[in-house]
This record gives structure tokens, sequence and C-alpha cells, in this order.
């Protein structure tokens, strides 16, 4: 075995194709549809949009530190916390509160990470729930879908306005995705999406919209 093949298959193993290991469930999840891009990632830490009336009252902040590699953090603004939160990680998301953007940050709220899914019909979020991601497994492989991947939102590919992947303020890979409603929300996981893989998302919502 060469040296390179041995790398090859370790970056396989710690760093897998989302596309690639969860084939399965995702055909299981969205039948009828064609998977053009997945990548993990996590909400990134910042200010969201309000909650709707009757919502609680509290606009709740779900994201990780640096953009996703430390796990979920969830949190409650205090007074004055506010601009600090703007100061350091800018906007997770913006638009009113029943935006297409505040509606995907309420059903991502408490999960990190997620699985960000094209496909040539709709923009999905998934949960995973068997770190697949993390360490390939070809036992996890066998596990049923729903052990595997839990569906926590989606909408038409048509909402999608554009994409973009950059750098923004601690968010070294930021991943923006903005909707035809004026709202827009971003994704970010340092150790999980890196540009080339956030790209693919951004690609693949390009060429539908185009």
């Amino acid at each position: 075995m060469t040296t390179g093949t041995m790398c090859d298959g370790i970056r396989m193993k710690f760093d897998p194709d989302a596309m690639e290991v969860y084939a399965e469930p995702l055909a299981e999840l969205v039948p009828g549809e064609r998977v053009l891009a997945a990548v993990v990632t996590n909400a990134p830490m910042g200010l969201d949009p309000p909650l709707p009336p009757g919502g609680g009252g509290q606009a709740y902040t779900t994201g990780s530190v640096a953009g996703g590699i430390l796990g979920p953090v969830i949190s409650p603004p205090k007074p004055g916390q506010g601009f600090f939160w703007w100061l350091v990680f800018g906007r997770s998301a913006a638009g009113t509160a029943t935006s297409v953007a505040a509606e995907s940050r309420r059903a991502c709220l408490g999960h990190n990470p997620l699985l960000l899914v094209v496909t040539d019909a709709r923009l999905r979020l998934f949960e995973p729930r068997d770190a697949a991601y993390f360490i390939d497994d070809p036992d996890k492989r066998r596990m049923p879908t729903a052990d595997r991947l839990r569906p926590l939102w989606d909408t038409p590919v048509s909402n999608v306005r554009s994409a973009r992947v950059g750098r923004y303020r601690l968010n070294w890979c930021r991943l923006t995705i903005e909707f035809t409603d004026g709202s827009w929300v971003a994704f970010a996981n340092l150790f999980h999406m890196g540009r080339r893989k956030g790209r693919t998302v951004a690609v693949a919502l390009a060429h539908l919209s185009a």
C-alpha cells in the first residue's frame, strides 16, 4: 500500500464525505429527490431573528464557540449583551419572526451539529444522530434510518436567492444563505465544514437558482 493510498484511507475514515456516508438514509427520507450536496455544519454563535409573539419573549442564541468546534452553546442573552454578540460574532441570521431564516433557526434550536442537504427540490436540515460524520464505521451504516438522521426543517429551493462562503469575524468559514423574502441564515463548523465543503452547497444552490 502506497503512502498516498494510506493517507486517503485515513482521511475517508476520519473526514468522511457526508453525501456518501448518509446516502442510504437520505434516499429513504427524501424519495424522488436527487441529493446534490450534503455537509455537516453548525448554527453559529450570533444574534438570531426574534421569536414570534407568545414564543417566550427571549431570543435564544444557538451555536458553537468559534463557529462550531466545542459543541452547542444555548444561552438567553442578558440585558446589554446584544452589542457584545454583534461585535464579536455579528448576526447568525436576519429576518422577521415569520421569515424563512427565523423558521430554520427555530428548528435548529438545541440541535448541533447539523446535516445541511441540498436536493434538486428542497434545502433540508437534519440532526445526525449516529456520529458517522466524525468517524466512518460500517456498523453505523447498518443502523435503522431513524437512528441515523432526524429531519428538522426544509424549504423549497425556489425560496433560496443566493449562497456564499467566506470568512466573517471569528468564523473562518461561514456559509450564508439568503432567501427570497430578504432574510438570511449562516452556518459554520471549522472541523467538518471547511471552505471546500461549504462551497459544494453554495455551488449546488447557485446552479438551481440560475
